[in-house]
């Protein structure tokens, strides 16, 4: 699922209470009530976790046709599968009304956000992000997203903030391949950050951190070579760029832009020949405006 978040499988089971106070008879028949919607949530949630999310709604609707003292977590689980459906209108409706219940549902926060930033609305969703913050700051994921929606705001310096709250969080759990991949994408954001800011040794420095974590992920790759050619380091940032063209899985519009920086840092170590080979693969690859127009102009003045 090519998302930007860090998606919260909001997956709660919950048991409900039973009194002991009324009659032998009435309790039996709400043990058994109660007894079965347990399996019935527990089937859906079940169906949240297999990725069945077209079924897993079905059950939740299924499920919130009968009263519940906490219903809010069924509207959250619903949302969630929604979000995975890619439904966003559907599932902001739905982890709307989970937060109108419960005010103090983080999870339902979350996927609000996450709903708003699927239909557009960067600036609701980081008030819905920042509400979950202010109910769990110790939630790693709610400050993850909080950095995506405020680098796309342009608002770089609080995404650093944002990401180094992360990486505060993450680095103060166990060990596991979860909390490592978090861990990759939070230094990977900032490391794009400071990349917006010209902080280009700062950039350099998360990259660095971001691929001990993940060591041949593309775009801490690619940013690690601009931050070296920015630096003037040139010949490094060309090996770079030479190792991410020899991989297998690369689509038409990355080696394009590989072939563009390498040939940008050979016209910078004056091998304008080379420099010209690598330009016409861009040419070659990609219809690009942009990426065109700078190819064309080889290593003259862009």
């Amino acid at each position: 699922m090519n998302v930007k978040f860090l998606r919260l499988l909001t997956i709660i089971i919950f048991l409900l209470g039973i009194g002991g106070i009324i009659g032998l008879g009435f309790t039996l028949i709400v043990k058994h009530l109660q007894t079965k919607q347990i399996q019935q949530i527990q089937q859906a949630n079940n169906l949240l976790a297999q990725e069945k999310y077209s079924l897993a709604v079905a059950a939740y609707d299924q499920l919130l046709k009968t009263d519940s003292a906490r219903s809010y977590l069924l509207w959250a689980n619903r949302g969630a599968a929604l979000l995975n459906l890619n439904q966003y209108q559907k599932a902001l409706q739905s982890c709307s009304q989970a937060t109108v219940l419960n005010q103090q549902a983080e999870l339902a926060w979350n996927c609000r956000g996450e709903a708003l930033y699927h239909l557009g609305q960067s600036q609701d969703a980081l008030t819905a992000f920042q509400q979950a913050i202010a109910i769990n700051p110790q939630n790693a994921t709610f400050w993850l997203n909080q950095n995506q929606v405020l680098f796309d705001l342009a608002q770089h310096q609080q995404a650093i903030t944002a990401s180094k709250k992360a990486i505060a969080l993450l680095q103060s759990q166990p060990a596991t391949d979860l909390k490592n991949r978090y861990l990759a994408i939070s230094w990977r954001r900032q490391g794009q950050s400071w990349l917006e800011l010209q902080q280009n040794r700062q950039a350099l420095a998360a990259f660095k951190q971001s691929l001990s974590y993940q060591p041949n992920h593309l775009a801490a790759q690619q940013g690690r070579g601009i931050a070296l050619y920015r630096l003037g380091n040139y010949a490094q940032a060309r090996q770079i760029f030479e190792q991410i063209l020899q991989q297998n899985n690369l689509s038409d519009q990355q080696q394009a832009i590989n072939w563009l920086y390498k040939g940008t840092s050979l016209c910078q170590t004056s091998q304008a020949e080379a420099a010209t080979q690598a330009f016409k693969q861009v040419l070659k690859l990609s219809n690009d405006v942009q990426l065109r127009k700078i190819a064309q102009a080889g290593c003259g003045i862009r």
